[in-house]
């Protein structure tokens, strides 16, 4: 393979799919040992950190299976993305029996705030000297950073919300337990966009790694918004699962 130089294509990336088509085409059978780095280096004249770049995806992927010592395994030939179902429901500690990850989540940020944005004043409704609780998470698959999710909700709403903490880093679980308020609806966007460096380092990806930004309200059943949110996924990683049912259109 001649690696493209000036393409905006990223080197790592051109590698990876390289690899990848190689794998495909049969060049290494599943459970077969990958050339060593030193075979690889040569075939793509690159340096060493770009090389481990390129397989670091593959396996995030499950298509490589690195282990110190021996060299990188050929695991299968399709990536295999956490497929997540669009509706609101992000619970730390969550077990996913068919597809055997676990979600966990960490609170990174949690505080009141005098002067939120417009855009979150306007979504819930604030008056103008209005207070908003945000609380920032990162959430984890099987121990590996995949989003940061970002929350603002009204402080009158929800009283001595810090105070009281959160239940399993679950927000829908601790308005539903203390507050006995859930969501009914939720009107959500999504929009690609790229990560700024804080968030390629949370999310231990790299700079150019794209995002898929879910922007949302979610509304209780007299239509008060609840919660305006930003969570950010690792564009390379997941996939999402949206279902209509044209039945109930109007």
């Amino acid at each position: 393979m001649t690696i493209d130089r000036e393409s905006p294509i990223p080197v790592y990336y051109q590698i990876e799919r390289d690899l990848l088509g190689r794998i495909n085409r049969g060049e290494w059978p599943v459970e077969s040992l990958m050339p060593s780095e030193t075979k690889l280096l040569e075939d793509y004249e690159v340096s060493r950190v770009t090389l481990r770049q390129a397989l670091a995806e593959l396996e995030k992927d499950g298509i490589i299976k690195r282990y110190r010592g021996k060299g990188a395994y050929i695991m299968g030939t399709t990536p295999k993305p956490y497929v997540h179902d669009l509706n609101y429901r992000l619970v730390s500690g969550e077990w996913n029996e068919e597809s055997e990850r676990y979600m966990t989540a960490d609170i990174l940020m949690l505080k009141l705030i005098d002067n939120p944005y417009p855009e979150v004043t306007a979504s819930l409704r604030l008056g103008k000297s209005a207070k908003a609780i945000y609380l920032k998470r990162l959430f984890k698959l099987n121990k590996k950073p995949i989003a940061i999710g970002r929350s603002w909700l009204s402080a009158e709403m929800f009283p001595l919300f810090i105070e009281r903490g959160m239940i399993n880093a679950s927000l829908s679980q601790t308005l539903r337990i203390n507050y006995e308020i859930e969501a009914v609806r939720v009107d959500d966007c999504i929009e690609v966009m790229r990560s700024t460096p804080g968030e390629a380092l949370i999310l231990n990806s790299t700079a150019d790694a794209p995002l898929l930004v879910v922007k949302g309200v979610s509304y209780s059943e007299d239509d008060t918004p609840i919660e305006y949110s930003q969570t950010s996924w690792r564009g390379d990683s997941v996939r999402f699962n949206i279902s209509m049912d044209l039945t109930k259109q109007n």
